[in-house]
C-alpha cells in the first residue's frame, strides 16, 4: 500500500525535531565544558573597580593567578565622586563555583586583589586577574567588592613611551643648542673650539707638560731624582724596613711603647688608675654638689647668709682697727704721744742712749771685778 504524504511529513518532522534536539544538546553541552552555562552549578559573582576599563568588556576573562575561572558580565559606569582618585567603571565577574576541586571562595578570600591585565604585550585583548587568598582573609562571600591593584597596561606603557619621546625630543633640542653655540665659538667649549690664542696656550702648555716628563725620566729636578735615583729609592726601602722591624718589636713587647701594647698588667694597671681617676671625678663632682647645696665646712662658708655676715663685720672691725693703728703711727711721726716723744725727742734719745752706754760699762766693770759688787757679810750672836 503506498504510503501518503501526510504520513511521510510527520515522520520527517519527528527526524528533524531529532536533530534539531541532538545539536541544542550538543550546543549545550559545548557550553557546558566551557564554563558558560552550567544549570547545575551555582556560580560566584564578583566586583571589582577600577579608574577606567582599559578596554575591559563584558566576555573578558577572568584568571586566578593566571587560570581562567569565570568571565566579565557587566560593565558599569560608577556616579560621579568627589574624590579626584575615586574609582570610575565597576566590572561584574561570574567565578565558577568550583576551581581545581575546592570551593572558589576558598581560594579567593578577603584579602585577594583584582588587577587589570593583557594576555600579551601587543594585544589589546584585556583581562581581569584574582590573585589567590591566604589563610589569613576570610572566605569571599557573593557579590563581594574586590580590592583592586594598579597595574601597567598596554595604554600606560604607551603614555609613558609619549612622554619618553617628548623629554628626548627636548634633549635633543638642548643638545642642538649647544652644538650651534659651539659652532658659535659661545662658552668655554665653543671659545676651545674656535679661540686660536686658547688652542695656542693649551698646546703651549702640553708642551711644557712633555718638557716635564722628559726631565723627569732624564732624571733632572727633585722629581726626577725621586724616581731614577737608586739611593733615594734605598733610603725609602731602608726606612721601610726600619718600620716594619718597629711594627714588629711593637708586637713582640719590646721596648716601651711594646710593652705598653702587649703588658696585661700594665694595662689592667693604666685601666685600675683610669677608674680611681673616674671615681675621684665623682667624688668631686658630689663635693661640688655639696658645695652649691650648701653642706659642708665650705658649703655653708659659701651658702651661709650669717656667716657671710659675721665676715663682713670682722673685717669691717678689721679695717678701723688698721685706721686706728694708722692715725697712731701718723701721731708718733709728728711727736704726738709718749710713743711719738720716744721717736722724735733728741733729748730723750740721748739719756736712754747714754743710760745703755752706762749700762754696757757696768757690765764690763762687773765681769772683771764681780767682787767689787757682790759682797757676803757674817754676822756671829
Amino acid at each position: 500500500m503506498p504510503r501518503s504524504k501526510k504520513t511521510v511529513s510527520f515522520r520527517e518532522l519527528r527526524v528533524g525535531f531529532l536533530i534539531l534536539g541532538a545539536i541544542a544538546i550538543l550546543i549545550f553541552l559545548i557550553l557546558n565544558a566551557s564554563g558558560d552555562i552550567n544549570p547545575f552549578s551555582k556560580k560566584l559573582h564578583l566586583k571589582a573597580r577600577f579608574m577606567d576599563a582599559n578596554g575591559l568588556r563584558e566576555g573578558s576573562e577572568v584568571r586566578l593567578a593566571g587560570v581562567r575561572v569565570g568571565k566579565i558580565d557587566e560593565i558599569t559606569l560608577l556616579p560621579p565622586s568627589e574624590a579626584p582618585n575615586a574609582p570610575r567603571v565597576e566590572a561584574l565577574m561570574t567565578i565558577d563555583s568550583t576551581i581545581d576541586g575546592r570551593q572558589a571562595n576558598e581560594r579567593i578570600r578577603s584579602d585577594s586583589t583584582a588587577q587589570q591585565g593583557s594576555p600579551s604585550l601587543l594585544g589589546n585583548e584585556m583581562l581581569i586577574n584574582i590573585t589567590p587568598g591566604t589563610a589569613v582573609g576570610q572566605p569571599i562571600k557573593d557579590y563581594a567588592i574586590l580590592p583592586s591593584s594598579s597595574s601597567n597596561t598596554v595604554n600606560d606603557f604607551a603614555t609613558s613611551g609619549t612622554d619618553l619621546a617628548q623629554r628626548l625630543s627636548k634633549l635633543s633640542d638642548e643638545i642642538n643648542g649647544i652644538v650651534r653655540e659651539v659652532k658659535e665659538g659661545k662658552g668655554t667649549v665653543g671659545r676651545l673650539f674656535s679661540d686660536e690664542a686658547l688652542y695656542n696656550n693649551l698646546n703651549a702648555t702640553i708642551l711644557e707638560a712633555e718638557d716635564v716628563m722628559r726631565q723627569i725620566r732624564a732624571g733632572n729636578g727633585s722629581a726626577g731624582r725621586f724616581i731614577n735615583d737608586p739611593a733615594l729609592y734605598n733610603n725609602a726601602n731602608e726606612i721601610t724596613l726600619q718600620l716594619g722591624r718597629i711594627a714588629e718589636d711593637l708586637r713582640a713587647g719590646r721596648g716601651t711603647a711594646g710593652k705598653l701594647l702587649t703588658d696585661d698588667e700594665l694595662y689592667n694597671r693604666i685601666n685600675r688608675t683610669a677608674d680611681r681617676l673616674d671615681r675621684s671625678v665623682s667624688q668631686i663632682d658630689v663635693m661640688i654638689a655639696d658645695v652649691n647645696a650648701g653642706r659642708g665646712t665650705i658649703g655653708k662658708l659659701i651658702k651661709d647668709e650669717q656667716i657671710y655676715n659675721d665676715a663682713r663685720a670682722a673685717i669691717a672691725r678689721f679695717n678701723t682697727t688698721a685706721e686706728r693703728i694708722d692715725n697712731v703711727v701718723a701721731g708718733a711721726q709728728r711727736g704726738e704721744g709718749t710713743f711719738g716723744k720716744l721717736l722724735t725727742d733728741d733729748a730723750l734719745y740721748s739719756n736712754v742712749n747714754q743710760l745703755s752706754s752706762e749700762g754696757v760699762k757696768l757690765i764690763y766693770d762687773f765681769r772683771q771685778n764681780p767682787k767689787k759688787y757682790l759682797t757676803i757679810k757674817f754676822e756671829l750672836f
